[in-house]
């Protein structure tokens, strides 16, 4: 777009906020009654107005529209002007009316809408965004289905009923950090929290009942995070497990888990003015903390002093949790005038960390014992030495609300309904034997058969593009495929496919064939939601000439697109098309669209993900790109040996057991090596970019509590440096000292007989979990538990799984989880289930998995109960 036609856009926008502004007409039906707070939005929607460049026509000529009213312009300038960056450069004005639309729609069609106060509704129903998920129309699809089944129920019933529907939809797999859209994960049927809540707030609000994501960033007991919904039933907020209906809103497997959490939050568009603390406010968006809804809260308050022991305005405080072998931050804040910042958390524990400048200091505080912590800015990088912690998470609670039997038998047989609906979907998905007829030169049917199960829902866009390009000689079609992420098979859109696709020639392209596939073939550069680039016209205009090298990219970037992190602040990549026309995005977009145009100009480009660094390939190697330099250059590397030496089959696993992380502005930034096969194995080295380094290791027991090791050091340019991961041990309940005893020569059935503790022990001890399938703890467990199974088989112990009658759904496929060699018994009349009980004194009747660990005379060794990640590997320890 050129510039007089831009300008002419948001002239337009102008004149239509100032007569928005100005309206006075009684008639007039306003989207914010309160003046002031529809003045203010007005105001930011105008500054947004500055920074649109070639995205001001596809946003603004909606408000050409003649049928728009003035609700409908005053709620797209509330859209306008707090979406992030993403949503400002990869969707039109069309479709943010529709959204306007469908949510006001919702709010006149149902008796609910009246009650609504407008603030809720503005930031809980009328926003389309939940998280980073790509967006689609599902409000609409979803009002549609949702619509009939909705008549003649009260709001508290109508949210539970809707989550009934989800479930019937779509149920919990682990899966990759990239978000599918709601449609997709209807499509798939499956979906990670993260997608199941998205999902499932997506829905809600499409029938008008408020809803918001709330997200416990890092659990303090366990690894892992997780992801449930709230809901705005008749005046309170409720919550529910998304995708996992309960009989009673307040009700889900976490919610004895959420009582140990040290925080919970929810982020909105603008600015929020509910009796909620704030933990995090810019001019775009709000966090709101919702931890004081699950459990008991305090208000921490840090002080933080310069050397010289005076207060530091604009220093920036992070409050870490131990999680995944680091310290995340769960909350961070700048200190004021006082050199004060706070935050409301659980009573646990919590490392604080502040720096202004490359500054810092930190130092554990113990939420149990103290509110106040004064922390001097006293550390500077490149000090050799080593930090000894132990983080203790808070102990919680074990009251839960809990539902009529006549409520939950009748649940219970609802969900069974629900998964058979579910599942006979499932089963018109492609299996490997599908791909007979599907090979080529490029592709064998074995390998046609592989993708297509792996596209699941979206197996006819597989098919069909298998189908067309299995002839063509040229094109690499097993690479190009293979370089798709399982999540991609499951969601690309198949035009994406057929643009995207790239043949190797070996007589004009300058480079070898594996440098093709890592740099140039694949359509993902790194967590982006595919999009057309390869060959977009957009990337084509950048340049004038043929002859184009990386640095002339770079260096077109590095003048034209400007960096603003803190507006995509829901961090959902820009696509590299929605890059070049705001010509404004986040550093992570930046370098995707970087790669983008290395690729269209045939320049082999791609991104560790690891570290985040640039590569691109000239002079016959992998060179590193540096923004910073605003050159390509090799850069000063060094390289870290990493061993470990400790006994026991299992060894420490990345991110579970340890992290490196490498200093940058005042803080350490752990680098991503989840499932790298660069760490795979013990020792193995790493080349990564000289500088201060810290490698975290730490050790988790089965109550939460952590033995946490901090080393820190330099890695010099030019120079190799070698650590050893190094767990610290806690010591190991002995035999005769126990969780409890249960009764060895106690009778218990087994497969129509009877059996003893005793005569179930294996070699040395016997394993009972009690599980509950239905839910993603228990999932969890299952999959720990197959992933080691050479070691569980090796160690050579007797494994019982009991699951309660009520608990085992028909879709419970007890031998597709490839566990090791085990029993699984259902568990009739409860006898296990009260036995066990009985002997520990704990109630675990609605907190699986439970894991008990016994030895042969009935000593138990060991005990867990609910959501725990690592508990297989603690298992294998005793």
């Amino acid at each position: 777009m050129n510039i007089l036609n831009k300008i002419n856009w948001i002239q337009k926008g102008l004149v239509a906020a100032t007569f928005l502004l100005l309206t006075t007409s009684v008639s007039a039906q306003h989207f914010i009654t309160d003046a002031a707070v529809r003045q203010q939005v007005q105001q930011d929607y105008l500054r947004r107005l500055d920074i649109l460049n070639d995205r001001a026509e596809p946003l603004m000529r909606i408000f050409e529209n003649e049928d728009i009213t003035t609700e409908e312009s005053e709620a797209l300038q509330f859209l306008y002007a707090y979406m992030p960056l993403s949503d400002l450069a990869d969707y039109d004005g069309e479709f943010y009316l529709m959204q306007v639309r469908m949510a006001l729609r919702a709010r006149e069609h149902f008796p609910w809408g009246k009650q609504i106060p407008e603030d809720i509704f503005r930031h809980y129903v009328l926003v389309y965004r939940v998280n980073n998920e790509n967006l689609d129309n599902a409000r609409e699809v979803f009002y549609q289905e949702l619509c009939p089944r909705l008549e003649g129920l009260s709001m508290y019933d109508a949210a539970l009923e809707v989550n009934h529907w989800c479930h019937e939809k779509v149920a919990y797999r682990a899966s990759d950090a990239r978000t599918s859209s709601p449609l997709a994960t209807v499509r798939t049927a499956l979906g990670r929290c993260g997608e199941e809540s998205t999902f499932t707030v997506t829905a809600l609000r499409a029938v008008g009942i408020p809803a918001r994501q709330c997200y416990t960033p890092r659990w303090a007991h366990t690894d892992d995070n997780h992801a449930w919904v709230e809901v705005w039933v008749d005046g309170k907020w409720h919550f529910l497990g998304a995708c996992e209906p309960d009989p009673e809103l307040d009700m889900g497997w976490f919610a004895i888990p959420s009582t140990r959490t040290m925080m919970v939050h929810s982020n909105c568009f603008g600015k929020y003015y509910g009796n909620e603390e704030v933990t995090h406010q810019t001019d775009l968006f709000s966090r709101v903390n919702m931890l004081p809804n699950y459990t008991e809260t305090r208000k921490i308050t840090i002080r933080v002093v310069g050397r010289d022991g005076k207060p530091v305005e604009g220093a920036t405080v992070r409050f870490k949790l131990y999680n995944y072998a680091e310290y995340y931050p769960i909350a961070t804040g700048t200190t004021d005038a006082n050199g004060e910042a706070s935050v409301t958390t659980g009573l646990g524990d919590l490392l604080i960390w502040a720096h202004k400048g490359d500054e810092y200091g930190y130092e554990k505080i113990d939420v149990r014992k103290a509110t106040t912590l004064t922390l001097a800015l006293d550390r500077a990088a490149g000090k050799d030495y080593t930090e000894l912690f132990t983080i203790v998470p808070p102990a919680g609670s074990k009251e839960v609300k809990t539902a009529s039997p006549e409520k939950a038998a009748l649940n219970a047989r609802r969900m069974q309904q629900e998964d058979s609906i579910r599942n006979a979907y499932i089963s018109t998905f492609k299996t490997e034997k599908d791909g007979k007829g599907l090979g080529g030169p490029n592709l064998t049917e074995e390998q046609a058969g592989y993708f297509l199960k792996k596209s699941e829902g979206n197996h006819e866009v597989i098919t069909a593009f298998i189908q067309n390009n299995k002839d063509n000689e040229k094109l690499p079609l097993y690479d190009y495929l293979n370089s798709l992420s399982d999540k991609d098979l499951r969601d690309v859109d198949g035009d994406i496919l057929y643009t995207q696709r790239r043949i190797y020639d070996p007589s004009t392209d300058p480079y070898p064939y594996d440098v093709f596939v890592k740099g140039i073939l694949s359509p993902r550069i790194s967590n982006e939601g595919l999009s057309f680039w390869k060959y977009g016209l957009f990337i084509g205009e950048l340049f004038d000439h043929n002859n184009v090298k990386a640095k002339d990219i770079q260096q077109w970037t590095q003048e034209n697109i400007t960096i603003d992190d803190a507006g995509n602040y829901f961090n959902c990549p820009i696509s590299p098309e929605g890059v070049y026309q705001l010509r404004r995005a986040d550093r992570h977009s930046r370098d995707i669209f970087f790669a983008a145009c290395c690729r269209h100009y045939n320049i082999p480009a791609y991104l560790d993900n690891a570290n985040g660094q640039i590569f691109v390939w000239e002079k016959g190697s992998w060179m590193p790109v540096s923004f910073s330099d605003n050159e390509v250059k090799k850069m000063d590397f060094g390289r870290i040996t990493i061993d470990y030496q400790g006994n026991g089959d299992t060894k420490p696993g990345y991110w579970t057991h340890y992290t490196l992380a490498r200093f940058e502005d005042g803080d350490f930034v752990t680098f991503d090596y989840e499932d790298d096969p660069r760490v795979a194995q013990f020792p193995f080295t790493l080349e990564v970019p000289a500088g201060y380094y810290m490698l975290s290791t730490g050790n988790r027991n089965s109550e939460g509590t952590v033995l946490s090791r901090l080393e820190f050091f330099n890695i010099p340019a030019g120079k190799e440096v070698k650590k050893t991961v190094i767990l610290r041990d806690f010591n190991l309940v002995p035999e005769g000292s126990s969780y409890g005893h249960i009764n060895p020569d106690l009778m218990l059935p087994v497969d129509g007989a009877e059996g003893s503790i005793r005569s179930l022990s294996g070699v040395k001890q016997l394993i009972v979990c009690f599980i509950d399938p239905t839910r993603e703890p228990t999932k969890h467990l299952l999959k720990e538990m197959s992933q080691l199974k050479r070691e569980f088989e090796r160690q050579g112990d007797n494994i019982l799984f009991v699951v309660p009658s009520d608990k085992l759904a028909p879709d419970f496929h007890f031998e597709a989880w490839d566990l090791p060699h085990s029993q699984l018994i259902e568990d009739i009349g409860n006898r296990w289930t009260d036995s066990f009980i009985e002997a520990t004194g704990h109630n675990f009747r609605n907190n699986f998995p439970a894991v008990f660990v016994t030895g042969g005379e009935g000593n138990i060794l060991f005990f867990s109960e609910g959501y725990r990640i690592g508990t297989a590997q603690q298992i294998l320890k005793q």
